[in-house]
C-alpha cells in the first residue's frame, strides 16, 4: 500500500472513529508539589479501537497537521475541555481546576482563535478566571514569532492559561554540555518574558541533560524570573518528587500520583479530596 493510500485508509479509519464515539477524552491530573492537591488536569486524545485497544495520538494521527479531519477533532478536544472545566468549576467551587488542552499550529494560526475560545467559555457557563488553559509546544512558540505572540496575547485577553508544553525537546538533542545548555536555556528564558505565558513544562529528557540538581535549580529559577510556575513531567517515583522539589518545580505530572482518569473518575477525585 502506498503511503497515500494508507493515509487514506487511515483518515477513512479515524472519520468513522469520530463518528461513532471511539475518539474519547482522558484527564491527567496536575498536583501542586506543595499541597499534592490536583491544580490542572490535562486533556487527553485517546482511540478506544475496537481491536487494537486504548491507542495514544502517535499511534494513529498521521499526516499534515492543517487536514481538515485533524483540525475537527482537535477542536472537538477544545470543546470537550471547555465543557469540562464549567461543569468541575461549578460542581466543585472549592476546588478550582484548570483543564489544560494542547493547540495545533493549525489552530494556533487561526484568526477567531480567540473569539471562539470567547464562545465557549461564554455558552459551557465557564465561571472564574482562568479555567481553560492551552498548551504550545516550544517549536509552534519560535515560529513566526510575532503571529504567535499576537495570538497567545489575544488568548490571555480571554482569561485563560498558555501552557509551553515539553520544553527542552530540541536542546535535549544538542550537543551542548550541562553548563552550556543551562546558560543558553536561561537565555530563551529571558527572551520569553515578552510572551503572555504562565506555565512550562520541562521535558523528561531535557532536565536529565541538566545532570545535576544545582543545573536543573538554575532553569527553574530563571522560569521563575520570567514569571512562570513550572511543571516536573514524568513523576513516577518518590525519588523523582523529592528531586523536583528540591529543584524548585511548583507542579508534577506523572504515574506517582495520577494516570489519565476517565471524566467520571475525575469527579470522584475531586468530591472526596
Amino acid at each position: 500500500m502506498s503511503r497515500v493510500d494508507h493515509t487514506a485508509s487511515t483518515e477513512s479509519a479515524l472519520q468513522r472513529a469520530l463518528d461513532c464515539g471511539e475518539l474519547i477524552r482522558l484527564y491527567q491530573p496536575i498536583v501542586d508539589l506543595a499541597t499534592e492537591e490536583p491544580a490542572y488536569v490535562e486533556a487527553l486524545l485517546r482511540w478506544d479501537h475496537p481491536g487494537r485497544g486504548l491507542l495514544e495520538p502517535r499511534d494513529f494521527l498521521i499526516g499534515e497537521d492543517d487536514g481538515a479531519l485533524l483540525v475537527r477533532i482537535g477542536w472537538s478536544v477544545v470543546i470537550e475541555a471547555a465543557r469540562r472545566a464549567g461543569y468541575w468549576r461549578r460542581t466543585f467551587p472549592n476546588r478550582p481546576i484548570t483543564v489544560s488542552v494542547n493547540l495545533s499550529p493549525s489552530q494556533i494560526a487561526a484568526r477567531d482563535l480567540s473569539s471562539r475560545v470567547e464562545h465557549l467559555l461564554f455558552d459551557n457557563e465557564v465561571p472564574g478566571p482562568r479555567a481553560l488553559a492551552f498548551e504550545i509546544g516550544e517549536r509552534e512558540l519560535f515560529a513566526q514569532r510575532g503571529r504567535t505572540r499576537d495570538r497567545l496575547t489575544a488568548l490571555r485577553n480571554v482569561d485563560v492559561e498558555i501552557v509551553v508544553d515539553d520544553f527542552g525537546v530540541a536542546a535535549s538533542a544538542t550537543d551542548l554540555g550541562p553548563d552550556e545548555l543551562r546558560d543558553s536555556t536561561i537565555e530563551v528564558f529571558e527572551a520569553l518574558a515578552s510572551f503572555p505565558l504562565d506555565v512550562v513544562k520541562l521535558d523528561r529528557r531535557f532536565v536529565e541533560r541538566l545532570d545535576a540538581e544545582t543545573r536543573v535549580a538554575a532553569v527553574v529559577a530563571a522560569a521563575h524570573a520570567a514569571g512562570l510556575r513550572v511543571v516536573a513531567l514524568a513523576v513516577e517515583q518518590e525519588d523523582d518528587v523529592h528531586r523536583a522539589r528540591d529543584a524548585g518545580f511548583d507542579l508534577a505530572q506523572g504515574f506517582f500520583f495520577f494516570r489519565p482518569e476517565r471524566p467520571d473518575d475525575v469527579d470522584r477525585l475531586l468530591s472526596v479530596r
